[in-house]
């Protein structure tokens, strides 16, 4: 691929092709990239699932997966550079993380360095005694732990002094551009204003699944903008993520 200027960079995007919820085919992977390098995006972070029930989400599976899909959009000259990633479900995962060498844990770049993880609970007392010791063997691994979409999770939609505690331990917070496009009665909504006007976030990611929804996901952006300033929206979406990127 030929090196152009850095533009904004994906964090988090159900890019690969049939290897979880996201895109179906090859097909549907290369007409959502191509949607993401009309919006200004170079570069983007495959990061499937990384399920017990998705045994070839792991190291080795997600690397040969973009090296795969990175080939077949340079073959349709999209100019977006793929890299490595994987959205843990630490409460799925659980225990089963703990024998795991570094080297083995799904990571941005696969550089063992900054890890996207997930977590579904209505309220935070059943997630906490599963969720923290977890949290707590990975950044004694040296990880740097970003969490993916905290203004969809129940449990912190309505609970500061739960955000509050995640990120005290040191743990990033990461927007789905689209859920700032919701009814804005909505609780994805509102947490999510709330927590970008009060700067609480490291990055924004599309959490891109199908082409179909992908108009919403750069409308995000836009609303961002409205809220803050470009200037914020660009930290959110190229400065910060450069340092995921290791560029």
């Amino acid at each position: 691929m030929i090196d152009r200027p850095i533009g904004k960079i994906d964090v988090h995007a159900h890019l690969l092709p049939g290897v979880d919820d996201g895109c179906a085919n090859c097909q549907e992977s290369i007409a959502c990239a191509r949607i993401l390098v009309e919006a200004g995006y170079t570069h983007a972070f495959c990061t499937p699932h990384v399920w017990p029930d998705l045994p070839h989400n792991n190291v080795q599976g997600i690397a040969e997966s973009v090296q795969h899909l990175q080939a077949e959009l340079d073959r349709a000259q999209v100019g977006l550079q793929l890299l490595c990633g994987g959205e843990m479900n630490l409460l799925n995962l659980g225990s089963g993380l703990m024998p795991l060498a570094k080297s083995q844990i799904v990571t941005y770049r696969l550089a063992g360095e900054y890890a996207l993880f997930d977590f579904w609970a209505e309220v935070w007392s059943d997630a906490a005694e599963a969720l923290l010791p977890v949290i707590a063997h990975l950044q004694g691994q040296g990880l740097k732990l970003v969490l993916a979409h905290p203004e969809r999770v129940a449990a912190l939609q309505c609970d500061d002094a739960v955000i509050d505690c995640l990120t005290e331990m040191g743990v990033l917070l990461q927007l789905n551009s689209w859920t700032l496009t919701e009814p804005k009665d909505s609780a994805n909504y509102r947490t999510a204003a709330r927590l970008l006007t009060e700067d609480r976030y490291f990055a924004i990611g599309t959490d891109l699944h199908k082409s179909s929804s992908m108009v919403k996901r750069i409308d995000g952006l836009k609303v961002a903008e409205q809220l803050t300033s470009a200037d914020t929206v660009k930290r959110l979406t190229s400065t910060n993520p450069r340092k995921l990127a290791g560029l």
